[in-house]
């Protein structure tokens, strides 16, 4: 456009009109008609005819440099065009969740919920990390479970709640626990006995409990939070 534009600010000085007077009869800003007249910016057939009525021109006088200059540019766009290679997106094979984590893997982990087995997440949901740490606990050591069924019920922990908790090595006084007992993981409130042996209760219509040696009861999960399924 910098032929056009060349011949649109000569046309302005021999009319003896400024930027400013040029804009207003345009209804456009001074600052556009400045940058058509120094080739900055392209203008269309309509508005080379608005011009020419503004300076009383020819159409044709100002708008051949238009019309050349835009064959020519749309000439060298299409072979532009086809010299380009076309490449195809391939959508990364990292799992979503795995990209989440690298992306705010400082702030935010998917914590994966398991069933009762603890053999593959049947879902995840986001934590706040903080120094690394998930409520207080190191972030790779805590886990979610989805409640299978109401033993806890009288405990306020009823089927389809998820729980939240973190590796557990031993038993310390009275605590909510996945615990692995003759071969089966369940959920129950366990009290250590300082005996040798631990209480396990339950409390679904009512409180259960059973008296069992500390061996032969493995730990899971120590629970501390439970998220309520309305």
């Amino acid at each position: 456009m910098a032929r056009v534009g060349d011949e649109l600010k000569k046309s302005r000085e021999e009319s003896g009109m400024t930027l400013k007077q040029v804009a207003k009869k345009l209804g456009v800003s001074e600052s556009f008609v400045s940058e058509v007249e120094q080739g900055r910016r392209v203008i269309n057939e309509d508005l080379i005819k608005r011009f020419s009525k503004v300076f009383d021109k020819k159409i044709a006088t100002i708008g051949l440099g238009s019309l050349e200059e835009t064959a020519a540019q749309s000439e060298s766009f299409e072979r532009t065009k086809a010299a380009i290679k076309k490449e195809v997106y391939v959508a990364p094979k990292t799992p979503v969740n795995d990209l989440w984590n690298q992306a705010f893997g400082e702030n935010i982990k998917n914590v994966p919920i398991y069933d009762y087995e603890m053999k593959n997440p049947v879902a995840h949901k986001s934590h706040v990390v903080e120094n690394r740490k998930i409520d207080g606990h190191p972030m790779d050591k805590v886990s979610m479970l989805k409640v299978e069924n109401d033993d806890l019920k009288g405990y306020r922990i009823h089927k389809g709640d998820l729980v939240t908790g973190v590796e557990a090595k031993d038993i310390q006084g009275t605590q909510i626990m996945l615990i692995t007992y003759k071969g089966k993981n369940i959920l129950r409130k366990v009290r250590n006995l300082n005996n040798g042996n631990v209480e396990l209760l339950n409390f679904n219509e009512s409180q259960r409990s059973e008296i069992v040696p500390i061996k032969e009861v493995k730990t899971v999960l120590n629970l501390y939070k439970v998220e309520v399924s309305l």
